[in-house]
């Protein structure tokens, strides 16, 4: 008689054990997707990245990135990213999927729209905090490290839209923010991967605007095509032939004139691996003419250390130039 009360002791011990186990499981659940909002999409589509297929049950396949078209447009420092997102779905199965795109610190949200019909389509930026908690949830379901790499950055994250069998989809984000500034120069960033194995096609497309004079424009990060109009007020930069799937962040740099003299800034970029790092210099000259005065003899003297990393085919690089 002891021994079954024991045993039904024991057996309810373990109920109410079990029962407050599964509380606490359920709320960390709640919680969790308190964080994110809702579940994962069947497709997670990072453009920077690639796409991803999550785990939990859904149609079999994988949404596509078949191409991206960046329009940016810059007016003083404030600037506005359109991103043409072309997409398509090669199973015979109708696809779900959601956008999640890293953008810099402060961008605000301006449109987010796809084709066909659906329910209205929406996009909320988050925060740091919130956006690492995100890329770690898509990281544990696609055991793809290397999204880390954006963690830096907040996070725009869309309502889940469909992918029709054997269809594309043509997904447009278009998001604000304001360019950083030191001194006479002005940088803009778009976050991208920097795996080599990215393989999607980038059109990328700027028009920069301001009252002042633009000396110079340049990027660090990827070979540019850039034309000037409005007297210099106006600059029109695009990837050059052969750029569009060079990976890695796409980063722009434009020098304001400070009027009749020299404008010029220095950029600098830390490396213990290679003595310390480098820099560079960028410079531009006043692009309007001055009849009115005499020109000035200018000599130019270049100096280059032959040894080292400079030799061989490198020297015969900078002769050419």
């Amino acid at each position: 008689m002891r021994v079954h009360q024991t045993l039904t002791i024991l057996a309810g011990v373990c109920v109410v054990a079990l029962y407050a186990g599964d509380v606490g499981l359920s709320a960390r659940i709640r919680a969790a997707e308190g964080h994110y909002g809702r579940l994962l999409a069947a497709n997670v589509i990072i453009p920077q990245r690639r796409a991803f297929a999550t785990s939990h049950p859904g149609p079999a396949g994988t949404v596509t990135i078949d191409r991206v078209d960046a329009r940016v447009s810059i007016v003083e420092q404030v600037a506005t990213t359109t991103l043409n997102i072309a997409l398509s779905n090669p199973t015979d199965s109708r696809l779900e999927a959601e956008l999640v795109l890293p953008v810099p610190d402060g961008a605000a949200v301006r449109g987010f729209d796809f084709q066909g019909a659906g329910a209205e389509p929406s996009a909320q930026l988050l925060p740091k905090s919130e956006a690492r908690r995100l890329y770690d949830e898509i990281v544990a379901r696609t055991r793809d490290p290397a999204l880390l790499e954006f963690v830096d950055f907040n996070l725009i994250r869309s309502s889940v839209f469909p992918v029709e069998p054997r269809g594309t989809q043509k997904v447009r984000l278009t998001y604000e923010h304001v360019c950083e500034a030191d001194g006479e120069r002005i940088d803009y960033v778009l976050p991208r991967s920097e795996s080599l194995d990215y393989a999607v096609p980038w059109q990328i497309r700027l028009t920069i605007k301001s009252q002042r004079q633009l000396a110079t424009v340049y990027s660090p990060s990827h070979a540019v095509d850039a034309r000037f109009s409005h007297k210099g007020r106006v600059a029109d930069a695009a990837l050059r032939p052969g750029a569009e799937r060079e990976p890695g962040p796409f980063r722009l740099s434009w020098l304001v004139s400070g009027g009749e003299e020299l404008t010029a800034t220095l950029l600098a970029y830390p490396d213990p691996k290679v003595g310390g790092g480098y820099f560079l210099l960028l410079a531009g000259t006043p692009r309007e003419p001055y009849p009115d005065r005499p020109p000035i003899a200018r000599e130019v003297t270049f100096v280059l250390d032959r040894s080292g990393s400079l030799a061989g085919e490198k020297l015969n690089q900078v002769r050419g130039a």
